[in-house]
């Protein structure tokens, strides 16, 4: 197994600065460190570095120092796949799965209180698009993994069934990149690893000129053209003139489509796959 931050720099994307150029889409703009990122290093550092503030701000620094964790940097570390004397990202998931989110079944983002990380995240409008996401990736996950029973149903790909599952295979998915995932995983999963919607797939943004206004590659968008006054153009006098305009693709609503479909026999009683 590869380190965590080598794994993330297979598949990083440039050094931004910042952009003085509009991104807009059917949806309104986009920011970065908001809803576009670098690369999936710093959305994972961003993402992370609020779950560690998160969990200090609500008395967790008892565990964070029962786990040698003494800064932002040792926690970051600890996303590794055999941090805490472990494998498989479990050791994030049994010492910090109580801050993430309460485990409700068939539960979604707006049931989740503030109390918790992904609520308070879901409550305050921040990784609104990730956390969406996050809810189709675990699913997918899941059945790859093989752990889902649909006969009776046992709630193993519902992201908010297990508060452990939902952190752990989060962490995963940070970890892996498509090149150092398990052989056994399907090509969405390997998809999905390298394309989560906002990160910059290469260096074609943070390159870009005033006289050559070229094509940029954004995972979960789709390249329209650059923008000036209501035209399309291939260059321009200055940056801050032109609008790059994106069409928003590859939504993963397992929850609304494929979901659905799935023939289930719910039994209360069944087990609930939660090592934790």
């Amino acid at each position: 197994m590869v380190k965590l931050f080598q794994s993330l720099e297979m598949v990083h994307g440039p050094k931004m600065k910042d952009l003085v150029f509009k991104i807009e889409t059917e949806n309104g703009l986009l920011e970065l460190n908001k809803n576009l990122y670098e690369s999936k290093l710093s959305l994972f550092k961003m993402f992370y570095g609020d779950f560690y503030n998160f969990i200090i701000n609500h008395n967790g620094k008892s565990d964070l120092l029962k786990n040698n964790i003494n800064n932002l940097d040792d926690f970051y570390a600890f996303a590794d796949f055999y941090a805490g004397n472990m494998d498989s990202c479990y050791a994030m998931g049994f010492n910090f799965h109580k801050f993430f989110l309460t485990p409700i079944e068939g539960g979604k983002l707006e049931d989740q209180k503030e109390d918790n990380f992904i609520g308070y995240l879901y409550h305050n409008n921040k990784y609104l698009d990730f956390l969406n996401f996050l809810i189709s990736f675990f699913a997918y996950w899941r059945n790859d993994e093989g752990c889902t029973s649909f006969n009776p149903y046992n709630h193993a790909d519902d992201f908010f069934n297990s508060s452990w599952a939902a952190l752990v295979d989060t962490t995963k998915l940070f970890y892996f990149s498509s090149e150092t995932v398990y052989h056994w995983h399907s090509y969405r999963i390997k998809y999905l690893l390298d394309h989560i919607p906002g990160v910059i797939l290469d260096n074609s943004l943070s390159n870009i000129d005033k006289d050559n206004l070229g094509r940029v590659h954004i995972a979960g968008y789709e390249f329209i053209g650059w923008f000036e006054n209501g035209k399309e153009v291939k260059k321009t006098n200055d940056l801050k003139n032109v609008v790059l305009k994106l069409k928003r693709k590859d939504f993963y609503n397992y929850w609304e489509k494929e979901f659905t479909k799935i023939p289930k026999v719910i039994e209360k009683e069944y087990k609930k796959v939660d090592p934790a």
